[in-house]
């Protein structure tokens, strides 16, 4: 299951924080797989189709960022799906725009939608797709950046890291998070 973190809403479509829910619509439009929203306690967007020769279910939480990890919990126990097959992508402040890192598990590192899940699934043993949007300047707070939209230049910076951090999602299905790791952090996308 690969799940893409995000906050519902036309005003956040293409917001820093909703970078997860691009890279999903991203993975969905390549292998044409077909979301539909899910509007039962809790809702969401899900499909499934196959990616890399393996059956994939795609999951965009519509709970808001904070509370993205019910959604993702609830799907994970009823499809029976273990967390080592869970990848979790989301935006992160401390990596800047352009590249991204996969990683195996770890704390929420301030983020809410990690956190969340945390909570759900009590454990923070699931591996992870962080994609960069840097940080912003001093004068701008935290909160104020995420979910600000990307600029016009910015926006062919992330077409570009968004298809190169998918090409890791095909190697973390293909042959897990060591290989994906190993393939693709450090590589960084055309500015």
């Amino acid at each position: 299951m690969i799940a893409g973190l995000g906050n519902p809403g036309a005003q956040y479509v293409l917001t820093r924080h909703n970078i997860g829910f691009m890279a999903i619509d991203v993975l969905a439009a390549n292998f044409n797989i077909s979301l539909k929203q899910n509007n039962k306690v809790p809702p969401h967007e899900i499909g499934s189709g196959i990616i890399a020769g393996s059956p994939v279910i795609l999951i965009k939480p519509l709970t808001y960022m904070n509370r993205s990890g019910e959604a993702v919990a609830k799907a994970l126990n009823y499809y029976n799906i273990p967390l080592a097959n869970l990848m979790v992508i989301h935006d992160d402040i401390d990596i800047q725009l352009g590249l991204f890192k996969f990683v195996k598990n770890g704390g929420a590192g301030g983020h809410n939608g990690i956190r969340s899940i945390i909570d759900s699934t009590g454990t923070s043993d699931f591996p992870r797709l962080k994609i960069g949007i840097g940080r912003p300047p001093s004068i701008i707070p935290i909160d104020r950046h995420v979910l600000s939209s990307f600029t016009d230049n910015e926006m062919s910076c992330l077409q570009n890291v968004l298809a190169l951090a998918l090409e890791g999602v095909i190697c973390f299905i293909q042959n897990g998070i060591d290989a994906a790791m190993n393939n693709f952090n450090g590589k960084a996308a055309k500015l």
